[in-house]
């Protein structure tokens, strides 16, 4: 009887551990999980804007609510940043030149933290140089602040603010919703009712014509190469 009574004890202990350790690994993880978020938040850019854009070149500025050192990756597609130009120091107020442009381009980019990467969202920044001969426009194109890297955020890209007329032909009638993800599952097709500056081809521009025709931003001067 009493080897029966220890054999029980030992059970109890047992379970009584294997909860107490499942608990702290649960509180655990929600206190790393905490930490990871509020680091993510604490470094992401806000306030980011594109100035002082010419034929060849821009400068990249935006803040941090702590210190980093960021490497900004852009190029001339969304899916293909292939140049980078990284910061010398750690900084809560950033600016970052972007040189060796070519004039009359649109270019992509993204700010890159470590191993974080802030991207809008899923939709890369974006600026277009000035056309050989074209004035430049002396206010600064500024976006909404990023709070956070989440993937779900939705926070607009950003465009130049100098609208540019499309020159759409096509007597489809088009979209009006002007959905982002609407777009990016038809980014490269000829779905007409998408095709909003009549290029023959659905790219992030339409997306930016539509948006521009509800009133919301103005259309890029180029389309996706």
């Amino acid at each position: 009887m009493a080897s029966l009574k220890e054999k029980q004890i030992r059970m109890i202990t047992m379970v009584l551990g294997a909860i107490t350790a499942l608990l702290m690994g649960v509180i655990g993880f929600k206190v790393l999980g905490d930490v990871v978020t509020s680091r993510a938040s604490s470094i992401a850019p806000k306030t980011l804007s594109i100035t002082e854009i010419t034929e060849s070149s821009a400068k990249v500025k935006w803040t941090t609510d702590i210190e980093t050192q960021s490497v900004v990756e852009y190029g001339t597609a969304p899916t293909s940043l292939t140049f980078f130009a990284p910061e010398a120091a750690k900084l809560k107020t950033h600016e970052v030149e972007l040189n060796l442009l070519s004039p009359g381009a649109t270019y992509y980019f993204q700010v890159k933290v470590g191993d974080q990467v802030f991207d809008n969202g899923g939709v890369p920044w974006t600026f277009t140089t000035l056309a050989p001969g074209q004035k430049q426009d002396l206010a600064p194109a500024v976006t909404t602040a990023v709070e956070t890297p989440m993937p779900e955020a939705t926070t607009s890209p950003l465009i130049q603010e100098t609208p540019v007329p499309t020159t759409a032909t096509s007597t489809t009638e088009k979209d009006t919703a002007c959905n982002i993800n609407d777009y990016k599952a038809r980014f490269y097709t000829r779905e007409a009712a998408y095709d909003q500056d009549g290029n023959g081809v659905v790219n992030l521009q339409d997306w930016s014509v539509c948006k521009g025709k509800q009133g919301n931003v103005a259309p890029t001067t180029a389309p996706i190469p």
